[in-house]
């Protein structure tokens, strides 16, 4: 894909250009992509490089076991604008693409389907995930909770939501749909995913990586500042019309 900062013919005005997301930190700036592989295995990643080209290169790495590819773009500030960077990000994520972005330059993670890797990469140099661009209904502006416990607490009212586990920034817990409809290979019985969000910019990234994962089905609800994954489409469905949510669904293939 051609960088719409790099085009040369009938360049498009400041006005015109897609800002750099509110998310993505300015720092740390790169003058080459060597510099971000130098980041890269400072941060823990090893990346052997394994092909050069104007601005950037691509190097493989070994992350979890499976060998990722990254090709790293660097469009150094003294030429580009911090605009014409966003629009650069733009462009990969209209095509479907999760990008890796911080400073003056980012990184599209491959195989591009597995969110995971992309998130290994972003922590190891300081960096945000970007997800595709991936169009999503018209999200209720509530209801909204204070806490994730809060959130539970009206799904068990619904469909249930009992052995509670909660993690930094999530909770598990079974629906009474789980003993019917195992979730995965776990085992565990949890088959409900929680999260709140601190804006909805912050909601729709999530949801948008949920979709951009090409290895399982979700069944997402969503509404306010919160967002709950769900094993089984039809308690999905009824969570959605007892909690006033909206339903995103997606099937690995189809977006």
């Amino acid at each position: 894909m051609l960088l719409t900062a790099c085009d040369a013919f009938d360049a498009p005005s400041s006005e015109q250009l897609t800002p750099v997301p509110d998310n993505v930190p300015d720092t740390p700036e790169y003058r080459t992509a060597d510099d971000v592989v130098t980041a890269l295995r400072q941060g823990g990643v090893d990346c052997a490089v394994l092909r050069r080209r104007a601005g950037g290169l691509d190097c493989k790495a070994r992350i979890d076991g499976a060998w990722v590819e990254n090709e790293i773009q660097v469009l150094d500030p003294e030429e580009f604008s911090r605009n014409e960077v966003g629009d650069s990000i733009a462009s990969w994520r209209t095509s479907g693409n999760t990008v890796v972005a911080a400073g003056n330059w980012f990184i599209r993670v491959l195989p591009n389907g597995t969110p995971a890797y992309s998130e290994e990469i972003a922590k190891a140099v300081d960096a945000v995930v970007l997800p595709p661009l991936y169009h999503l209904p018209s999200i209720p502006k509530t209801p909204r909770y204070e806490s994730v416990d809060a959130l539970a607490d009206a799904l068990d009212e619904s469909v249930g939501c009992t052995r509670r586990q909660e993690s930094p920034g999530e909770l598990l817990c079974s629906t009474k749909a789980a003993e019917a409809h195992p979730c995965g290979a776990s085992g565990d019985g949890r088959d409900a995913g929680l999260r709140l969000h601190a804006s909805a910019a912050a909601r729709d990234d999530h949801l948008r990586l949920l979709l951009s994962d090409d290895h399982a089905p979700h069944h997402l609800v969503t509404a306010g500042n919160w967002t709950i994954q769900f094993c089984d489409p039809a308690t999905g469905q009824e969570a959605a019309r007892r909690l006033g949510g909206v339903v995103v669904e997606h099937t690995p293939g189809k977006r």
